[in-house]
């Protein structure tokens, strides 16, 4: 058994990992910083190979594995003759089946060693031979310019996590690759995102671009003790689905939050027996953050002209209190429907029945007559968050 490496820089992984390629006979290029879809370009006679590197503490998953396959399809990709995916955390039960399935040609997967490369998949060998290997790793932190938002409510009920998960279905159309860190002790966010109902070790997605010749995104669900900034250079936005009690939240996390997401309903009851349940939220959070900007969603609204005037009367009610909350915090706001707003949809009702047919996890995106309302809604929402927050600057870094 090869011993473990430790890394806790990915700029110290990825030198190790192109030390290595030259140990194999290989000239090493390094591209531009940031450069998408690879980091690393080796030469060998005819052989002219993207090598994708992850200092991850988590295993690779289904979308980080879709997304560099996409790119190698890409035509920026075509100068290259193969692609090599290099982690030190090794991959997913359900990424080494799936590779085996594909038997990509022009791909392996290989995890770092302190002896070099071991290969979790490679299509010279005979299927069934690739193995896996884990390596876990312990890193500290450190400031990446990422942007935490925060889904929190101190009430139940309202769409928490349906807004979580189809917030950052949204951003990853827009280009951004995303985390979803599941707080909420029930770990339904993680559930609804597992490749495979039998093993909890990948819940990812893998979002399409929606231009022929561009990169996709990758949405994926850890827990809190399986996230750090350093592992994940190119995540720009991590969204937190947090539990509806505070105190059960990482106060780490909930200090680090840029942004929060208050989702609510207009429903009679609940503003009648809970008229200040999102000021409470404010106060809950400002208590533990006194920079994070606050947004009030309305989910769930019904738009159904029979129900204008009770709607109307019912955002009044919600609006006094806020607007009230407003004079000692300038950083709250409702969002009003008139701008944004999440309509009530049998997409949304019915999202996460993949879990009742097996079918691979999804999104309540999928359109009916070419229109998507969920889709609609939630790219509102995250153009919105873009033009009034300053999530736009991490485009460039």
């Amino acid at each position: 058994m090869q011993p473990d490496l430790r890394f806790t820089d990915p700029d110290d992984f990825e030198k190790y990992v192109a030390r290595k390629c030259i140990d194999l006979g290989y000239e090493v290029i390094m591209p531009n910083k940031n450069t998408p879809g690879y980091d690393i370009e080796i030469v060998k006679g005819k052989e002219r190979i993207a090598v994708q590197v992850k200092c991850h503490k988590a295993k690779q998953n289904i979308g980080q594995y879709k997304k560099f396959v996409a790119f190698l399809e890409l035509p920026v990709a075509s100068n290259f003759t193969g692609g090599w995916f290099i982690s030190q955390s090794g991959y997913s039960k359900n990424v080494l089946s799936l590779a085996e399935a594909d038997r990509e040609p022009n791909l392996k997967l290989g995890t770092i060693k302190e002896r070099g490369i071991t290969w979790n998949y490679d299509p010279d060998s005979a299927p069934g031979e690739n193995i896996e290997d884990q390596i876990e790793d312990v890193v500290e932190e450190k400031d990446n310019n990422v942007k935490y938002f925060g889904i929190f409510t101190c009430k139940g009920g309202v769409g928490k996590t349906t807004v979580a998960a189809h917030l950052a279905g949204a951003f990853a159309i827009m280009g951004y690759d995303v985390i979803l860190l599941d707080l909420d002790p029930d770990r339904n966010l993680r559930k609804l995102f597992l490749q495979d109902q039998d093993s909890d070790e990948d819940a990812s997605l893998y979002i399409p671009p929606n231009k022929k010749g561009f990169l996709g995104s990758t949405i994926t669900v850890l827990n809190a003790d399986e996230w750090d900034e350093r592992q994940y250079p190119d995540v720009k936005v991590v969204i937190c689905d947090c539990s509806p009690v505070l105190s059960e939240n990482p106060k780490n996390l909930i200090r680090k939050f840029d942004y929060c997401v208050i989702p609510t309903t207009l429903n009679p009851l609940g503003i009648a027996k809970n008229g200040d349940v999102i000021t409470r939220t404010f106060k809950h959070i400002r208590n533990e953050n006194n920079k994070a900007e606050m947004f009030c969603l309305i989910n769930s609204y019904s738009g159904s002209q029979a129900y204008e005037e009770r709607n109307k009367h019912l955002l009044a009610l919600v609006e006094k209190p806020i607007r009230e909350y407003q004079k000692q915090d300038s950083k709250c706001q409702l969002i009003h429907p008139d701008y944004v707003k999440i309509r009530e949809s049998r997409a949304l009702r019915y999202w996460g029945y993949h879990l009742v047919d097996g079918s691979p996890p999804q999104l309540a995106f999928k359109s009916v007559a070419n229109r998507s309302a969920p889709r609609t809604d939630f790219m509102q929402l995250a153009e919105y968050l873009e033009d009034h927050t300053s999530i736009t600057a991490t485009k460039g870094l």
